[in-house]
């Protein structure tokens, strides 16, 4: 009786030791073996945050994450605050996922930067969307290329509330005088969701256009993005 007690016990002492850790290994080898197909998207999130939570199961915040976010792409778009409302997730984890999306965000930003031309609104459709899906206030970033359509170089130029951007047109073409571009592609964000222009848009777009002439700079492009879409004034295109 002695003996089988003992067995019960050590046993469920092994179980306990192995949890977590036996999982995570089934997981990462499945994801060895045969990439992203092979897992869920729970299982995707799941995997990725054992590797800022230690020694803990971290499948009920995976869940919790997809659960409020609806996607893996909604989940890396989050602010560092509202990571912070799912019951699992600390601070470090939410700056671990925070860190995620700033790489997606600067790959895709040296993608544009090194694109051998700029020619239509999807080039840079990726960049934008990350760069200003996410963040929760208008704001206005300007890429400024040359001749040949190269991006020279880009910078937000003003920021504002959720529903208001104050924009001065001497401070958008600065840079482009900076950097001698001689073309100029406006880029802000509706907090809204809504990728539809607004008519203090296309106001702002024919301002700044006229402004632009009178240096010899071409406003090529006035793109909308939102977490999921973007719209291009220029060309009326949804993307």
């Amino acid at each position: 009786m002695l003996n089988s007690r003992r067995y019960i016990f050590m046993n469920k002492q092994i179980t306990k030791k192995i949890g977590p850790a036996g999982h995570r290994r089934r997981l990462k080898e499945r994801f060895l073996k045969a990439g992203r197909t092979a897992l869920a998207d729970y299982e995707l999130i799941e995997l990725l945050l054992t590797y800022s939570i230690p020694r803990v199961d971290t499948k009920s915040a995976a869940k919790g994450l997809l659960k409020r976010f609806k996607s893996i792409f909604h989940v890396l778009q989050q602010p560092r605050d509202r990571l912070l409302e799912i019951n699992g997730i600390g601070p470090e984890t939410a700056t671990f996922i925070h860190l995620i999306q700033a790489c997606l965000t600067r790959a895709t930003e040296a993608a544009v930067e090194h694109r051998e031309t700029v020619s239509k609104p999807e080039d840079i459709f990726a960049f934008v969307r990350l760069h200003l899906g996410p963040v929760t206030t208008e704001c206005l970033h300007a890429l400024y290329l040359d001749d040949a359509r190269h991006v020279v170089h880009h910078q937000e130029v003003a920021r504002g509330t959720v529903d208001r951007l104050p924009v001065y047109p001497r401070e958008v073409l600065k840079p482009a005088l900076i950097h001698n571009a001689t073309g100029l592609i406006l880029v802000h964000n509706h907090p809204d969701g809504q990728p539809v222009p607004s008519e203090s848009d296309l106001k702002l777009t024919k301002k700044i256009e006229d402004f632009s002439i009178m240096f010899d700079i071409k406003l090529l492009d006035h793109i909308i993005v939102t977490k999921l879409q973007a719209y291009s004034i220029k060309t009326g295109k949804l993307m």
